[in-house]
């Protein structure tokens, strides 16, 4: 079977709601496995959406390999819902049965239901969007960005019942990720993501123009970590991603999940002295060097001298000089590639005190940048 090739025809779909099916501006795309518990409440919270359009919302729940009774849980709410919901159901080989493929097969669906001009959401069908999720996501995107990454905490109900040991590294770990998020956006400030913000890429709040999404070639099925994957694309090119601490939703914090690699799996790991850090939190300096690079490079880039920067760090881009002029976000992920100080570094649990004190100090005596603005090409 090709790497991005599942017949839609395999599909197996129903509709419920007002209306008949047409393009929409908005489509939401959840991809859900053995959620029966849990869908009915995550589609509730589309229904009790404020400040939107039920006419012009759609809704996919693509059902993969489900075993319990989650598409009779969505027939017995379907008679109530305000928008237009799918359920399309499909049975994945063991080598497709992973996130990545199920959000990916959501997100197509989802893309086939939305217009030109409109916009894919999606999140995950154990969670809880806020009220004002879809407005504030759409809110974001009237500041002219590409993409929304929205801001996602745990179920509070749920985490509390977590062994004290897992909830201290928790909180520390979360005080470390909000510094991070603050270094990141005052090092490397730019006009369409200003301070405040954080620093989460998740699938559980993401949204992308639906144009956009298209032009990408979709979603890239990556078995862990699709979501970082597709703005990791909006970057490379040159796309704009707000991450917006209003467009909230709250995630479940159950230790046993049903993607491997999510969050369950990182809180059954939390608590031990070898636990690693979310691969986004990095050590204190390289977290700065990162960032204050980007932004000297970005802005030498912009100005037509980037390779005087290149000269002065002692950078080595040569063979690289033709693809220049595609993108910033190209040439700089060329650049982290090619330079060992730049490297990801994964911080331990056991490093998580020493690093919270230095990125404080950071923070303190940091001199802020006039933000730069990448122009689009």
């Amino acid at each position: 079977m090709n790497q991005h090739a599942i017949d839609p025809l395999s599909l197996e779909i129903e509709t419920f709601g007002p209306g008949q099916t047409r393009l929409f501006g908005v489509t939401v795309a959840v991809p859900a496995k053995d959620e029966e518990e849990r869908i009915v409440a995550c589609l509730r919270s589309f229904d009790a959406q404020t400040g939107i359009d039920f006419t012009d919302l759609a809704v996919v729940v693509l059902l993969n390999n489900c075993r319990d009774g989650s598409l009779e849980a969505i027939r017995r709410f379907g008679s109530e819902v305000r928008f237009h919901l799918v359920a399309a159901s499909v049975e994945l080989p063991p080598q497709f049965a992973n996130a990545g493929w199920a959000r990916r097969l959501a997100m197509e669906h989802a893309a086939g239901l939305t217009s030109d001009d409109g916009y894919i959401l999606t999140t995950d069908a154990d969670s809880v969007a806020d009220k004002t999720w879809i407005s504030e996501t759409l809110r974001a995107f009237e500041l002219g960005v590409d993409a929304v990454a929205g801001f996602v905490t745990a179920d509070w109900s749920e985490l509390s019942q977590l062994p004290p040991d897992v909830l201290a590294q928790g909180a520390d770990e979360w005080a470390y990720q909000n510094l991070a998020a603050e270094l990141e956006a005052k090092a490397d400030p730019v006009p369409h993501d200003p301070w405040p913000r954080h620093n989460q890429n998740c699938g559980a709040s993401t949204a992308i123009r639906a144009d956009l999404y298209r032009a990408l070639g979709g979603l890239i099925p990556l078995p862990v970590g699709e979501d970082r994957a597709l703005f990791d694309a909006v970057r490379l090119r040159d796309g704009l991603i707000r991450h917006s601490l209003a467009a909230h939703v709250v995630a479940s914090a159950r230790t046993v999940g049903r993607a491997k690699g999510g969050m369950a799996d990182a809180l059954q790991t939390r608590g031990s002295a070898s636990y690693e850090c979310d691969e986004i939190l990095e050590p204190a300096l390289i977290t700065w060097r990162r960032n204050a690079w980007r932004h000297e490079a970005r802005a030498r880039w912009c100005e037509g001298r980037l390779e005087d920067w290149l000269i002065e760090k002692r950078i080595d881009l040569h063979g690289f000089d033709d693809r220049w002029a595609s993108a910033f976000g190209v040439v700089w992920s060329e650049i982290e590639r090619r330079v060992p100080r730049l490297a990801r570094v994964r911080m331990r649990s056991e490093e998580l005190p020493r690093e919270l004190r230095r990125i404080k100090k950071i923070l303190k005596s940091l001199a802020l940048p006039r933000p730069v603005s990448t122009p689009q090409r």
